[in-house]
């Protein structure tokens, strides 16, 4: 799944549609293979010469399916709801799916926030953000390689953990620091207030926001020099400060 991707961008870097073709036939290999019409999976075997499927299933290969392009919630929507409703942070204290290997931190729960993220689940987000890191900030005040603390916990990966937070909670959606513009997104939330920054050459993006009942309140603050586009998918009337 991840080859393919990488053909696909070979192909758009180097103007060659030939790659392109070729990872469309992976993905579509690799549905016709690894699909048993729950769930893809993981491996298959070579047994006297020909390929068998195996019974291998993990929470990271259907994000990697997602992640990749070989599904979408379109073309597997029930795999997508269940992934969305049923995993997550929760699953080993719900049982759900016993069947399918559980993700860990790298690089499954990191996908599992992407993909979220792409659907603009952002209170979901929020949600298990404390479900997946708060236990570690608790215990050690860093973030963790793994989700037990059995190997490193301080890890530099975890810092995406930054990224999510400031474009799914936050909705600092995009710096272009090199374009100067500076993207907002505003979606439904159960906070009641947020703020945060981000550095750039320039000097810092600023965003607080609050909610006033009916309206969501904010406080932007950019470079000189910066364009904003500001996108409200709250549900609230926007008022700036």
């Amino acid at each position: 799944m991840l080859y393919a991707r990488v053909l696909d961008a070979v192909a758009h870097l180097y103007g060659l549609p030939e790659l392109a073709r070729g990872a469309e036939k992976m993905r579509e290999t690799i549905r016709r293979q690894s699909w048993d019409g729950e769930f893809f999976v993981d491996n298959t075997k070579r047994v006297a010469g020909k390929l068998q499927v195996t019974r291998n299933r993990s929470e990271v290969c259907q994000y990697f399916a997602f992640y990749f392009g070989v599904a979408t919630p379109e073309t597997h929507p029930k795999l997508w709801q269940a992934l969305v409703r049923d995993f997550g942070p929760k699953r080993r204290e719900t049982k759900a799916f016993p069947e399918i290997h559980p993700a860990n931190q790298f690089v499954g729960n990191v996908l599992r926030m992407e993909l979220l993220s792409r659907a603009w689940l952002n209170q979901q987000i929020a949600d298990e953000a404390f479900g997946y890191w708060l236990f570690m900030a608790d215990k050690t005040g860093t973030l963790w390689e793994n989700d037990g603390e059995y190997a490193s916990c301080n890890h530099g990966f975890a810092s995406h953990a930054v990224r999510v937070l400031t474009r799914d909670v936050l909705g600092l959606a995009g710096v272009d620091t090199p374009g100067h513009k500076v993207t907002v997104r505003f979606t439904e939330s159960k906070l009641d207030w947020c703020e945060g920054s981000l550095p750039t050459p320039d000097g810092p993006v600023e965003l607080r926001w609050r909610r006033d009942g009916e309206k969501l309140r904010y406080r932007l603050r950019v470079p000189e020099g910066y364009a904003c586009k500001v996108e409200n998918l709250s549900g609230r009337e926007l008022a700036r400060e």
